[in-house]
């Protein structure tokens, strides 16, 4: 199965995401560039999502190229923004006319029980239902991820400089804060089989 759905945030913010059949895409369309890419590449599964986010991309704009900055944000040669997800067999990518703006998407798993500690605060791990529940868990490893994506910068500790707060099944906010700097992101979540995904985008 091929293109799935698009998810329109609000006027300026579109997601559009995949779900993978391995096996029905090629590398024949990629530039050289991306083969290079592809090459470095020695997984499958890797492999496919790397194809699934080139083929979403052709589908919003046959011209659209991903590159890569120096910190491993992705951008294209548009005034468009993107963030770009993947986790088994779904691939997910964002087009935003915002700066501050990223994207996870993740398959529920119940190892994510075992590495709670890794990513939550000690406010966050106050929570009861957080401890046991992977519905829960990963929503907070998503909103953490997408913030950290959004920021596209290095150094950023999940535990210490991202917090999430007031998280409900479809919305919620998440901090940034790291010395003096701060900011603040609103938190989009969406189900989708046996996966969630996070929008992040900041309102500073």
């Amino acid at each position: 199965m091929p293109f799935l759905k698009d998810f329109i945030i609000n006027p300026s913010t579109k997601i559009k995401l995949w779900k993978l059949n391995l096996g029905e895409l090629d590398y024949f369309e990629l530039d050289e560039y991306d083969r290079n890419l592809m090459k470095a590449k020695k997984n499958e599964l890797v492999k496919e999502q790397f194809l699934a986010i080139r083929k979403t991309l052709q589908l919003e704009d046959p011209n659209y190229k991903i590159r890569y900055d120096e910190s491993g944000k992705p951008f294209i040669n548009s005034d468009l923004n993107i963030s770009i997800s993947h986790s088994k067999f779904m691939a997910a990518i964002v087009f935003s006319e915002h700066n501050l703006a990223g994207i996870d998407i993740e398959h529920k798993q119940n190892k994510i029980i075992r590495i709670k500690n890794k990513f939550l605060n000690d406010s966050e791990k106050l929570e009861n239902e957080y401890q046991y529940n992977v519905d829960n868990l990963t929503m907070m490893w998503t909103a953490k991820e997408s913030i950290y994506k959004a920021l596209g910068i290095k150094g950023v500790s999940f535990s210490d400089n991202i917090i999430i707060k007031n998280i409900n099944k479809s919305k919620g906010h998440g901090y940034y804060i790291k010395g003096k700097e701060k900011y603040k992101f609103d938190l989009k979540f969406f189900s989708i089989e046996e996966y969630i995904l996070c929008y992040a985008q900041s309102n500073n």
